[in-house]
């Protein structure tokens, strides 16, 4: 863009820049909801959106009607000016098309899985894939001989007793070494049957068919026009030997397998890997590493490439839309490994590619700083980052902006939000909340932070990264390790590993502690795209595809590939930097090697230290940028990004405070720029720009500016040649400022509600209940007694059960039971699902839906309106009948209507309401489900003069909350209203003071206390899925376990 379209879509962003959130399609799908759900995410400020599969899904997947509503969404989005994309799999991991591809055996994923047993265990049988005799000594093997013709045990004894004579002073014991290739076991995520073999390119194109083939067929040309790119999710190879398990003196452990591996093997390595395949799983001798543990996951990693994402990526490209999504796990060396390898790679062959980031508190930001290197040396300008998930109900617009900061300022411009339900019936509400549509109270002010990322996104899109230094990613120095059990699933069970693992952690934070900003260098990527040649002022620069280095640094790295030392050799007799630190690798290619320490002989090298690393790269000139405390130290808290060529000729740098709890002060950002520039403040939040110079200054070969940071805070600023009359920034002095507190006039947005989570339940013709239990507890008791599967994430989908299980269990009657101490105030409803198959009553009097459309909250919770007289003082019943399916849902009811809640035990009492609310939980004044808004009024009266004379004297008068817990808070005057997401959360309210106007403070609830997990212990845990609404023991309490809620006062603050 020039300099006067960057200017006009920061004012304005458009859908570019936006959020593409998973929209969950995960009930029975209606179109006429479908569209009305597609303009609240436009009004949302959202870009686009994913139409995902998720569980829950009722109408069919790929069926007629599916493709349907795929055609009549995506009109919508193009009619809205928003993208729509498609997602390729019945929820995840991508590639069996809901199970359809893996009902042909041939295409299920495999292992080869060794069985290691005492000799007197082993008895001939079916004949193993391949059978050895070793001596074992835990994870080392001292010897071993491969069996072929008899296979009896006797000749496994014989095969023994010959070896034993040369292996007698070494530790151990004699033991069978029996390889099979088994299948992957049926389960109910692939409805039936299982994932595919992702290294097999017959699976792939099966996949490809019955998917790819069918969108194209009937969505025809909005291929590529509407329809935007279709995303690939948590597709992996396998196991890596990460699944060691031990029972009886019996060992078993897996790794991933595809037909003619060893055939591949051969033709690529050299050699021949069967003979030797114990070295795989064992340490030969002791020896920590070895080349056929290389040289497999480096063959896997590469045949799940081959034969899965270039064929997936072939096709995108050939039908003119984009491919993205993300592999499964990218959060450490070890987490890459065990499912996939290297995910460097896979990004190569992805048009937008992409990572996942769970959680709230998730601090791996090496995860973007891979993704992006990869980005940038193949010349790709969009990555995506799906996250927020697992984060909860209570995640506020603080924590949107803190988790997707970090990620935006490393270069994620694509945000796919997870996650947006289109319903929350059944098991969908549990499917790691929260949701990001019209459920949440907050959905409405949504676009305050849209527009904030979509201004971040442009910022850091535009020109390019002032980046110079390549650091060597040393996954491979982890896979020469390999050993059967070295991992637990995806976290690391090797000491011998573990310091690299924390060293590559480190690594980041010296480097980007002390802004320096740098790539990293993926060995197999540089034997391709890497070389050597010179910039454009003559010096050496290091190339790797569309990037360039000047320097390059080799840090913990174990074995090192010889087409690396030979990139690194020629770049440093050409003049280049090439800088070690720490250990030098003392293998090439895991053959134990001197050839490292002769090229480091010639290089500089470094302690593995922060300070002595960080002095080496600046001092070899290029990109400069720094934050420095008013003592000169680096302030290690603060990550910074520059963009080179900014609207010309410019430079922009954004900063972040990573500490989302404290601010930071009399702080100075340095940029190496030749002088001359003007410095101007560019507001993310309002899309204001401002006149920086007052806060700038030259400071040798740099310009400095005076920097603070709010707790988890951004600035912008940019240095241009183009002269502007901007307004100034200005700073601000607090010269009164007080709190108020009390009571104040409320006014909430929606009726209350009470929970009804416990029930009984019976089978027709069962003359006592079952015992009270909460109600996703006595679901699994029915299904208990009826021999089914629980319901969960990974249940059979409705849309496949409904096909093939149509049973009628039986009638089954819930009750549920809540009592009244003081009679409701008007009409009562209660809100249930389904009310077309359940049959639902109250006190004897049976309860209708009569309006489709009329919902509470969310279109499953249909309305049914309590009849007068129907509820009555004490004790009151309400009633379930449902013919009971294997898809019937057992699930909480709620009460709807102008009443107070006393929520203690497992029996809720119905109150009055107070008329004003203080600054406590709302619990205590009767609302301990209620997670709509509340709106609290400020009244003249309350804060007439508490700021003294200097509300007369003060420039401007600011409102903060002094605390609360909630979504967001709005504050509304004078007919101005202002969002407050994050830090300051400061509203002016000067003109409302002077006038002597009520000023209106709204909370912004989050729907925590209502939909929960009500009773887990601890109440927040640090990721939120299906499994937290099932705790047991110590996890779980009967009481409800409720957040906090609320205000705690409003302060008035009084500046010049």
């Amino acid at each position: 863009m020039n300099t006067k379209e960057i200017l006009h879509s920061f004012a304005y962003p458009g859908a570019a820049f936006r959020g593409k959130p998973f929209w969950s399609w995960n009930g029975e799908l209606r179109g006429e909801e479908l569209v009305r759900q597609a303009h609240i995410m436009k009004e949302m400020g959202l870009g686009g959106y994913f139409m995902h599969s998720r569980t829950g899904l009722i109408t069919e997947y790929l069926g007629k009607e599916w493709f349907e509503l795929i055609n009549e969404v995506a009109d919508v989005a193009a009619a809205d000016g928003m993208e729509a994309w498609l997602y390729d799999e019945d929820r995840w991991p991508s590639g069996s098309a809901g199970g359809e591809v893996t009902v042909d055996p041939q295409y299920r994923m495999k292992s080869l899985v060794v069985t290691e047993m005492p000799m007197e265990r082993y008895e001939s049988g079916e004949a193993p894939f391949a059978l050895y005799v070793g001596k074992v000594d835990g994870i080392n093997l001292w010897g071993y001989r491969e069996l072929t013709g008899d296979l009896s045990p006797a000749a496994v004894r014989a095969a023994a007793e010959e070896l034993a004579p040369a292996h007698a002073d070494e530790p151990g014991e004699w033991r069978v070494l029996r390889f099979d290739i088994v299948p992957d076991a049926c389960n109910s995520n692939y409805n039936g049957t299982t994932y595919i073999d992702t290294m097999s390119r017959k699976a792939t194109d099966r996949f490809i068919e019955l998917t790819h083939e069918q969108y194209r067929e009937k969505c025809g040309d909005r291929l590529g026009t509407s329809i935007k790119g279709i995303f690939t999710d948590e597709p992996h190879r396998g196991r890596c030997m990460d699944d060691r398990r031990e029972q009886d003196g019996i060992m078993i452990c897996s790794m991933c397998w595809t037909d003619d591996l060893f055939g591949e093997f051969r033709r690529r390595y050299g050699y021949d890997a069967r003979p030797i395949i114990p070295e795989l799983f064992y340490r030969m001798r002791g020896e920590l590493v070895a080349p056929i543990k290389l040289h497999y996951i480096d063959l896997a990693d590469n045949l799940f490439l081959e034969n899965f994402a270039e064929p997936l990526n072939d096709w995108c490209e050939k039908h003119g839309i984009v491919f993205t999504g993300h592999v499964l796990h990218e959060d450490s060396l070890m987490n890459q490994t065990v499912p996939e390898g290297s995910l460097m790679r896979f990004y190569e062959h992805m048009g937008y590619p992409g990572i996942d980031c769970l959680t709230e508190h998730n601090r791996c930001y090496w995860i973007v700083k891979q993704l992006a290197s990869t980005a940038r040396q193949t010349g790709k300008r969009w990555m995506l980052s799906e996250l927020y998930g697992c984060t909860g109900w209570q995640f506020n617009f603080k924590s949107h902006k803190a988790v997707g900061d970090w990620q935006a300022l490393f270069g994620i411009n694509l945000r796919c939000q997870h996650l947006s339900w289109y319903t929350m019936e059944g098991e969908s509400k549990r499917d790691y909340p929260a949701s990001i549509l019209h459920q949440s109270p907050w959905y409405k002010d949504y676009a305050k932070v849209e527009d904030y990322f979509a201004r971040f996104g442009l910022v850091m899109y535009e020109g390019e990264p002032d980046c110079d230094v390549l650091v060597l990613n040393p996954i491979e120095s982890l896979w020469c390790q390999a050993y059967a059990g070295w991992a637990h699933w995806l976290s690391n069970a090797s000491a011998d590993v573990a310091p690299y693992e924390e060293r590559y952690a480190q690594l980041f934070h010296m480097l980007t502690d002390q802004q320096i900003d740098f790539d990293y260098g993926e060995e197999d990527m540089m034997s391709r795209l890497g070389g050597v040649s010179r910039g454009a002022d003559g010096k050496p620069v290091l190339t790797i595809g569309k990037a360039s280095y000047r320097t390059v640094v080799v840090a913990d790295m174990l074995t090192i590939r010889p087409t690396t030392l030979a990139l690194l050799r020629r770049f440093a007799d050409m003049g280049g930097k090439v800088i070690f630190a720490g250990d030098l690798p003392t293998y090439v290619d895991a053959v134990r090697s001197d050839e490292p320490a002769r090229l480091a002989a010639d290089c500089e090298t470094v302690p593995f230290d922060g300070e002595a690393l960080a002095a080496a790269v600046r001092a070899n000139g290029g990109a400069y940028v720094s934050v420095t405390r008013a003592d000169g130290t680096p302030e290690t808290d603060v990550f910074a990004q520059v963009r080179r060529n900014f609207g010309g000729d410019g430079y922009a740098v954004v900063v972040l405070n990573t500490d989302r709890e404290a601010g930071r002060r009399g702080m100075t950002l340095s940029l190496r720029v030749p002088d001359g520039y003007a410095v101007q403040e560019w507001n993310m939040e309002t899309g204001e720009r401002y006149d920086a110079s007052a806060l700038a200054h030259r400071a040798g070969d740099c310009t400095a500016i005076d920097l603070s940071l709010e707790p988890a805070g951004t600035r912008c600023f940019v240095l241009t040649h183009e002269a502007e009359a901007l307004p100034p920034v200005r700073t601000w002095r607090t010269v009164a400022e007080a709190t108020v507190r009390g009571e104040f006039l409320c006014n909430r947005d929606e009726p209350n509600v009470c929970v009804l989570d416990w029930t009984r339940w019976r089978w027709a013709g069962e003359p006592e209940f079952h015992a009270l239990a909460e109600v996703l507890k006595a679901d699994r008791q029915v299904r208990d007694s009826l021999g089914l599967e629980h319901r969960g994430g990974e249940m059979l989908q409705p849309w496949y059960a409904k096909q093939y299980d149509t049973k009628h269990y039986g009638e089954l009657e819930l009750e549920y039971a809540f009592e009244i101490g003081e009679m409701p105030e008007g009409t009562v409803y209660l809100a249930g699902e389904r009310p077309e198959l359940n049959h639902y009553a109250i006190n004897g009097v049976a309860l209708t839906s009569t309006d489709i459309n009329d919902f509470w909250i969310d279109d499953c919770f249909k309305k049914m309106q309590i009849p007068a007289g129907a509820l009555r003082l004490g004790r009151n019943t309400v009633t379930v009948r449902v013919s009971f399916m294997r898809t019937t849902n057992i699930e909480a009811l709620y009460l709807v209507g102008e009443f107070g809640v006393k929520a203690q035990g497992q029996i809720c009492t119905l109150t009055g309401l107070p008329k004003r609310i203080g600054c406590e939980n709302y619990e205590n004044y009767g609302l301990p489900f209620y997670t709509g808004c509340m709106t609290y009024r400020l009244t003249p009266e309350q804060y007439r003069g508490i700021l003294g004379d200097a509300a007369d004297q003060a420039e401007r008068i600011l409102l903060s909350p002094a605390s609360f817990t909630g979504g967001c808070v709005k504050v509304s005057a004078m007919g101005r209203t202002t969002v407050l997401g994050w830090e300051p959360y400061e509203a002016d309210v000067t003109e409302a003071v002077r006038a002597g106007a009520s000023i209106d403070v709204t909370v912004v609830g989050t729907r925590r206390n209502v939909f929960g997990p009500l009773h887990q212990i601890p109440k927040i845990a640090g990721a939120c899925g299906p499994g937290n609404f099932m705790t047991e023991g110590a996890g779980w309490t009967d009481e409800y376990s409720l957040i906090d809620s609320g205000l705690t006062g409003i302060t008035l603050r009084a500046q010049v």
